[in-house]
């Protein structure tokens, strides 16, 4: 497949092989219809085998292929071609997909057809297909049953909250919950690699499996809908919200028929969306002396317990680990992808042993599973994924306010911003707009609202503070604010 190809989608038409389908121009490979999770270099490698089934592609190609400008060793591709080999259940049934050739490299051994060469009723992609159902989703009952109820009433709902924190499985969990009848179809629309907006409208087209007949192709998804109750998913809509806000806005009052369920880690602040704020999961008090079944009955723990279990055989906790376990789950923040990813590194160094790692989380914690989504294989990744969308206002806001160790109010966190391309009555606005971000947190006492950040995002903006040479200067800033008003510091 060179690099110059002017039309991907004319050149590389999705492919079958077995119960799979490739689908290289929306980078999609489904088993018996529903899609399986690829990493980048492990897609790059497939692609590259599929491409030229029944011939042998040498080690440096491939290479070549998945790490472009880069310098990888032997051992690495290998790791990757393992890793394929479990996601096409290489071997099973006698079926050997990608093949080593001793000394020369590797061969994709399986019959590969064009899909447009199968008999007419398997020739499309159906549009419904909707990941499977999460394994494991805890301490959610209530906000998904909520969420079910809603979804067949409310034409459009958007779930927001921090990153890490079970957005896309609540709404999985939820679309696989509906009782039948409630929509005649649902679609599952993945935003996550989508970063022109000027795309967007086409891409969910495309998505979707439509073909696009004029010049707007967002009255051609209508045109689909128009007469269907449908519920449409769009999944990840946080780097492209503004165009995601227009997109839904026009679906909406062209197709009257159509639901629509967006996650984002801010609402799209559309008209006619309601908003499901996703928490992080409750943790024991930082004063609470727990049993172990007390413990176990707050959802970070059984989470991290559940997640820790099956990294390790047989965990287990007793009384006296009890207070090490919940000290984990509170200085994460009940965040459940910091939670997993911090059990996984409790089968090389326990519990006792983690909890003194966490002080440099954003390093420690990098053992996603190799098959996630990027933002997801590390904390650091995932918080950059949310810093990615912040305006440069914004941005040094969030690093300024990192100085604080606990709530402060709009006063406090002028004093440390306004002056650099900040005016006063910005701080308010830019305060707000973090919040509807998931990047700060708020509660209201007596007439006056409260900030804070979760100690998590809290490290992330140390480090860009520090990364900015500010360190000095807000803490000066700090402390002189600290005795003017004379407040502690």
């Amino acid at each position: 497949m060179p690099d110059t190809d002017d039309n991907p989608a004319e050149n590389h038409p999705e492919v079958a092989f077995g119960p799979y389908r490739l689908n290289p121009t929306r980078r999609l490979l489904l088993r018996d219809g529903v899609p399986l999770q690829v990493g980048g270099h492990e897609w790059e490698i497939l692609v590259a085998l599929v491409e030229r089934a029944g011939a042998v592609l040498k080690k440096s190609e491939l290479m070549l292929r998945a790490w472009p400008g880069s310098k990888v060793e032997e051992a690495t591709l290998r790791v990757h071609i393992s890793n394929l080999r479990k996601i096409l259940e290489h071997g099973r049934g006698g079926t050997r997909y990608i093949e080593s050739v001793s000394g020369h490299g590797y061969r994709f051994g399986a019959p590969v057809m064009p899909v447009s060469d199968l008999p007419a009723a398997n020739t499309s992609t159906p549009s419904h297909i909707i990941p499977r159902p999460p394994r494991r989703m805890i301490g959610r009952d209530e906000v998904l049953s909520r969420l079910v109820t809603r979804l067949p009433v409310m034409r459009f709902m958007t779930i927001a909250g921090p990153g890490g924190v079970g957005k896309t499985t609540l709404a999985l969990a939820a679309v696989h919950s509906l009782e039948p009848g409630h929509f005649a179809d649902v679609c599952f629309v993945e935003l996550e690699s989508i970063v022109q907006s000027a795309s967007v409208p086409g891409a969910i087209a495309d998505a979707l499996g439509l073909r696009i007949t004029s010049a707007d192709p967002v009255i051609d998804i209508a045109a689909h809908f128009r007469h269907r109750r449908v519920l449409l998913v769009f999944d990840n809509c946080e780097q492209i919200v503004d165009v995601m806000a227009l997109v839904t806005e026009r679906l909406l009052a062209l197709a009257p028929e159509l639901h629509i369920l967006a996650t984002s880690r801010e609402p799209l602040r559309a008209r006619g969306e309601s908003v499901l704020r996703l928490k992080p999961l409750e943790s024991p008090p930082r004063s609470a002396m727990l049993s172990v079944a007390e413990a176990l009955a707050f959802p970070a723990v059984n989470l991290f317990m559940q997640c820790a279990g099956e990294s390790r055989d047989a965990l287990e906790i007793g009384e006296e680990e009890v207070a090490t376990v919940v000290e984990i789950c509170r200085r994460l923040d009940g965040l459940p992808l910091a939670l997993e990813l911090a059990a996984a590194r409790a089968e090389v160094f326990g519990a006792r042993a983690l909890v003194s790692r966490l002080s440099d989380r954003l390093k420690f914690l990098t053992r996603g599973p190799r098959t996630a989504v990027t933002r997801h294989r590390t904390l650091r990744a995932m918080l950059d994924w949310s810093h990615e969308t912040l305006t440069p206002a914004e941005q040094m806001t969030l690093r300024r306010l990192a100085i604080f160790d606990g709530g402060f109010d709009a006063e406090s966190a002028g004093a440390l911003v306004v002056g650099d391309g900040i005016a006063g009555a910005d701080v308010l606005d830019i305060l707000t707009s973090l919040r509807d971000k998931s990047l700060l947190d708020s509660t209201v006492v007596g007439d006056t609202v409260y900030f804070h950040l979760l100690q998590t995002c809290r490290d992330y903006a140390l480090e860009k503070l520090d990364a900015a040479g500010e360190t000095s200067l807000i803490r000066r800033r700090r402390l002189e604010t600290s005795v003017v008003n004379g407040k502690p510091s």
